[in-house]
């Protein structure tokens, strides 16, 4: 029965697939991006589908009464071979006495959701219409890893090598760099030697990632996950002198070898299991979190998003292509954690977010895609009041905790500038919100959610 089970599931999934039933949806962000926590959020907005007052938490997304919406909640995942998305614990995290957001991401992991409406159509057997959404999560420290497909192991050494010159103005520790000048390429594989520079390299990726930098590469030495003490992780790029005459069992070829066999059986996975086959894309940008960081960290995530989207496949969905060539032809562009800025501060974010993303924008539309901008916050954590202040009323935030008092965060600039970014760093309040306090009969509070619904569903029912 096993095998009847098997072939019955997959030509189920792909009749889904040929009739727009279902919708694969990538939400792609960097590490601390705030992936794990859009997720939950989806996962208990849509759980209220068909509940009394729903529609007033959702005003925005006008298909869930021009549809009448009755359900909404977890089906039973398509690998079962992946782990399920830990939404159960992230919303007891969220819920606790004393709250606390959900825990990072260590793993891939999958979540499945079943939207059921009311069907609208002449003729039909059935009262109800389901569309199914498919749903990846996975450490954004391995997002960056996608620009490895192109790259052989000489052209990822001579990237890291430019990369090591362009941060000179940074005061980074490059112990690496200097230990592995004392090594030669053409010597023979030392697994002490060795695994002293991988450690050394595995730093200076922890320094780059503690900085707010997005291209820290491989990463799987920074979150190894289930692969951790595996030999396939002990290599790092070669920057120094290319060795004239090197053997099969020399250092550089050995690092070689092991980089290759990484970008052939980790990161292509990778890739096909959660990037492959999306209908539609969230990129989720902390535009704060970069302008906080200065310019090189601004214009390292920039870069970031172009080199990462050159990975996707954009373009204009049809019939078939559904099956067997999938391709993104909606993309969101969000500014997250729209609750840490005053509303007097959103027009000025979406500006910002614009200007960020502009080329890879213009790109995603050559390819016949659309794209939108717009600001988000998975989960409220603050509102925005008026308070007075010499005399005058101005906006200020307030969170749920007595011991913490409304405040002005600051202003956002419209759009990059050394000047604005230096008075932002010098007067933005950038705070680490607490979560909200809820009662369980609650749902999370958030920004835009509806919005982002409206638009990325709308023409799939």
């Amino acid at each position: 029965m096993s095998i009847l089970d098997d072939i019955a599931k997959s030509i189920n999934r792909e009749f889904n697939l040929l009739f727009d039933r279902e919708i694969r949806i990538g939400v792609t962000g960097l590490s601390g991006g705030g992936k794990s926590t859009f997720i939950t959020s989806l996962v208990n907005l849509i759980s209220a589908f068909g509940e009394n007052g729903t529609a007033e938490l959702v005003p925005r997304f006008r298909s869930y009464n021009d549809f009448g919406f009755v359900y909404g909640g977890l089906a039973g995942q398509r690998d079962l071979k992946v782990p399920s998305f830990p939404y159960q614990k992230a919303l007891s995290s969220l819920y606790a006495r004393e709250p606390s957001w959900p825990e990072a991401t260590s793993g891939v992991s999958e979540i499945r959701l079943e939207l059921r409406y009311k069907n609208q159509d002449l003729i039909s057997f059935s009262e109800t219409k389901s569309l199914y959404i498919d749903i990846w999560d996975y450490p954004g420290e391995w997002l960056m890893d996608l620009m490895l497909l192109d790259l052989n192991y000489e052209e990822f050494s001579e990237r890291i090598r430019k990369r090591v010159k362009d941060l000179d103005e940074v005061s980074l520790k490059n112990e690496w760099v200097s230990f592995g000048s004392s090594l030669h390429g053409d010597d023979a594989f030392d697994q002490v030697k060795a695994e002293k520079l991988v450690q050394l390299y595995t730093d200076w990726l922890l320094e780059c990632k503690s900085r707010g930098f997005a291209m820290v590469v491989p990463g799987r030495l920074v979150l190894p996950g289930d692969l951790k003490g595996a030999p396939i992780l002990q290599f790092v790029p070669w920057i120094w002198d290319h060795p004239a005459n090197v053997s099969s069992t020399s250092l550089y070829s050995v690092f070689s070898e092991r980089y290759e066999n990484y970008r052939e059986q980790v990161v292509r996975k990778f890739y096909t299991d959660c990037f492959s086959k999306l209908d539609r894309q969230i990129i989720l940008v902390d535009c704060l979190k970069a302008l906080m960081g200065g310019r090189e960290t601004f214009m390292d995530i920039n870069d970031s998003f172009e080199v990462l989207l050159e990975h996707f496949s954009y373009g204009s969905s049809s019939f078939l292509s559904r099956l067997f060539y999938p391709k993104i032809d909606k993309v969101i562009f969000a500014a997250t954690k729209a609750d840490e800025i005053t509303l007097s501060q959103h027009e000025n974010m979406l500006n910002l977010l614009c200007s960020m993303v502009s080329k890879a924008a213009r790109k995603i539309r050559a390819d016949c895609s659309n794209c939108e901008f717009m600001l988000l916050s998975s989960i409220r954590a603050s509102k925005c009041l008026y308070a007075e202040h010499e005399g005058e009323q101005v906006q200020v935030l307030s969170t749920d905790y007595p011991d913490e008092k409304p405040f002005f965060p600051g202003s956002v600039p419209a759009r990059w500038s050394r000047e604005g970014m230096e008075f932002f760093q010098k007067y933005f309040s950038l705070r680490e919100l607490r979560p909200p306090l809820l009662s369980m009969d609650e749902r999370l509070p958030n920004i835009n959610m509806d919005l982002m619904l409206e638009y990325l569903l709308k023409d799939k029912l």
